[in-house]
C-alpha cells in the first residue's frame, strides 16, 4: 500500500494578489483595497505554525507542487481556492463576476497550464446563478477545469433554496463537481461570533458551515432533483456523519411534509447519490463512518499548504491503519476521486 498512487481531492492555491489584480478586467482592474474578505486571525500563531514544513510556504508554485506530488506518488492534485473563496461573501454582483472570471484565468494560466497533473478548481459568482452558470461552463469548456468550489458563508440563500437551481443544472449538463468547503471566515454566521480564540472559532465555524448547507441541500433535495450531480463537502472530516444523518433522519421521518423534494430518509438519499467527503486521517471512527454510508464517498485530502495540514504524514497513517481494509484505503486514497471528478 505505501507504494500505490495517491490522489489529492483537496489541495490548496494561496493566491498571490498582485497577481490576481492584474487579471481584472476594466472597469475593476483600478479597484482600490483588498479583493475580497479580510479576516483579523493569525492562522500561523506568530510564525510559529506550521513546523518543518517547506510546503507550507504561503508563495508555493505550480512546480513546488509538481516536485512535492513526485516525491510522495501522488498522482493528481485538485486545488481549491484559499482567500479567493471569499468570493461568495462580495456584495457587489457586478464585481463578483469580474473577480471570479480573473481568479479562473490567474489559476489557468500559473497552474493548469504548467502541468495536467495540477487540477485547479473554479469560483463562480453565486450572487447571480444565470451568470453563475455560465461562468461555470466557460470554466470547464475553454479552461478545462473540473468542476467549481463555494464556500459556506455569505449566501443570500441556503444551497439547497431553488435560486442555484441554474448551477445545479448546469453542472449536471457539465459532469462537473461542485465543492462546498468550510471555512472560519464569518464567524458570526456559523455560531463562533462570541469567541475570543482562533481556536474556538476554527473549532466550531468550519464544520456549522458545512452542516447548514449539507442540511439544507439534502432536505431540499438538491441531490434527488438533480440525481447525476456530484457534490464534495470538505475540510471537515467525515465522522460527523453518522450523528448528523441520524438526527436528519429523526426530523425527515417525522415532518417528512416541510422537504417534498426528498421522498426518502436523508442517510438513504446520501448512500445512492454520487456526494463525497474528505477525511481526516486520524479520525478515530472511519471504520463504523464508512459502514455506516458506504466506502465509495470518502476521498483523502492533503490541506497542502494551509498551516493545519499534516502532509505527508495524513498519508501514511491512512496507508497504516489497521482497522481499513486494503480496498477501503484504495478507494479514500485514489479510487473515489478518480470517481468524484470523473477521470
Amino acid at each position: 500500500m505505501a507504494n500505490s498512487k495517491v490522489i489529492d481531492a483537496d489541495g490548496h492555491i494561496i493566491e498571490q494578489n498582485d497577481v490576481l489584480r492584474s487579471y481584472l478586467e476594466p472597469p475593476y482592474d483600478r479597484r482600490g483595497g483588498p479583493l475580497a474578505f479580510q479576516e483579523p486571525w493569525d492562522g500561523h500563531l506568530g510564525g510559529t505554525l506550521p513546523k518543518n514544513r517547506e510546503w507550507c510556504r504561503r508563495d508555493l508554485k505550480a512546480e513546488d507542487w509538481l516536485r512535492i506530488m513526485d516525491e510522495h506518488n501522488m498522482e493528481l492534485a485538485f486545488l481549491y481556492s484559499t482567500g479567493a473563496g471569499d468570493a461568495s461573501r462580495l456584495r457587489e454582483t457586478g464585481y463578483a463576476k469580474a473577480f471570479c472570471r480573473a481568479y479562473n484565468n490567474y489559476v489557468h494560466d500559473h497552474w493548469a497550464k504548467v502541468s495536467d497533473r495540477l487540477k485547479p478548481v473554479a469560483l463562480f459568482p453565486q450572487q447571480d446563478p444565470e451568470a453563475a452558470a455560465l461562468e461555470l461552463r466557460r470554466a470547464v469548456k475553454e479552461l478545462g477545469f473540473v468542476g467549481a468550489s463555494i464556500k459556506s458563508v455569505g449566501l443570500q440563500l441556503p444551497l439547497g433554496h431553488r435560486f442555484y437551481d441554474p448551477i445545479y443544472e448546469e453542472a449536471e449538463k457539465l459532469g462537473c463537481v461542485i465543492g462546498i468547503h468550510g471555512t472560519r471566515n464569518g464567524a458570526h454566521e456559523l455560531g463562533a461570533g462570541m469567541f475570543e480564540t482562533f481556536s474556538e472559532v476554527h473549532t466550531v465555524a468550519f464544520a456549522v458551515g458545512i452542516f447548514q448547507q449539507f442540511t439544507s441541500m439534502i432536505f431540499q433535495g438538491v441531490p434527488e432533483r438533480f440525481p447525476n450531480l456530484r457534490l464534495a463537502f470538505l475540510e471537515i472530516g467525515c465522522t460527523w456523519l453518522p450523528y448528523w444523518l441520524d438526527r436528519m433522519d429523526e426530523h425527515w421521518e417525522k415532518r417528512s411534509v416541510e422537504t417534498p423534494h426528498l421522498k426518502r430518509r436523508p442517510s438513504e438519499c446520501v448512500r445512492a447519490r454520487p456526494i463525497y467527503f474528505s477525511v481526516e486521517a486520524e479520525e478515530k471512527l472511519i471504520p463504523e463512518t464508512l459502514k455506516y454510508v458506504g466506502e465509495d464517498h470518502f476521498v483523502y485530502a492533503s490541506d497542502i499548504p494551509h498551516w493545519d495540514n499534516e502532509f505527508p504524514e495524513s498519508m501514511h497513517t491512512i496507508q497504516a491503519r489497521e482497522d481499513l481494509s486494503p480496498e477501503a484505503k484504495e478507494k479514500i486514497l485514489y479510487k473515489n476521486a478518480r470517481a468524484l471528478y470523473d477521470l
